[in-house]
């Protein structure tokens, strides 16, 4: 085998040893559950830096989010407030 031979074969092995593991490390992209989302939502209220009445609030919708009970409760709180 040539020296030029021997360069082409170990160019075109690290070509393709460095398209497969570009293949390899990107994982299937699927929709989040309901607990994750629910999980990044706690997350993120809790970088918000927002008082702790606020913060319990907001903590108690999200965690019953997906309930009818809160959009009841949303709305009757709505209602106390404006009038």
């Amino acid at each position: 085998m040539t020296a030029t031979a021997r360069l082409l074969l170990a160019a075109l092995t690290a070509t393709a040893l460095a398209v497969l593991t570009g293949c390899a490390n990107h994982p299937e992209l699927r929709p989040y559950t309901a607990q994750e989302t629910r999980q990044l939502q706690l997350e993120s209220l809790q970088r918000r830096g927002l008082s702790l009445d606020q913060y319990e609030l907001h903590k108690r919708v999200i965690e019953r989010s997906g309930s009818q009970q809160v959009v009841t409760e949303s709305a009757e709180a709505d209602l106390a407030i404006k009038g």
